[in-house]
């Protein structure tokens, strides 16, 4: 198994806004302002899979294979 490479994107947003207004009757009217700020902060990576003792994680099988992991008490403890 080759090269895994993953990136994540996160976006912090600031906002302000302002409202003002009057009402009289059947006339109103209203005032909006805002402002607003946007960050994008990016994170990427790469992960090379590896078994425990340092070598490649080597994946195969055949379209005869049983699915499923099959049996795996000698790899997984209690």
């Amino acid at each position: 198994m080759g090269p895994i490479e993953m990136e994540f994107a996160v976006e912090l947003r600031k906002d302000a806004t302002a409202r003002a207004g009057f009402k009289a009757w059947v006339v109103s009217a209203e005032a909006r302002g805002g402002v607003a700020t946007t960050g994008i902060q990016r994170v990427k990576f790469t992960v090379t899979p590896r078994v425990a003792g340092g070598g490649d994680l080597l994946i195969a099988g055949s379209a005869d294979r049983a699915e499923g992991p099959g049996d795996v008490s000698g790899f997984i403890e209690p």
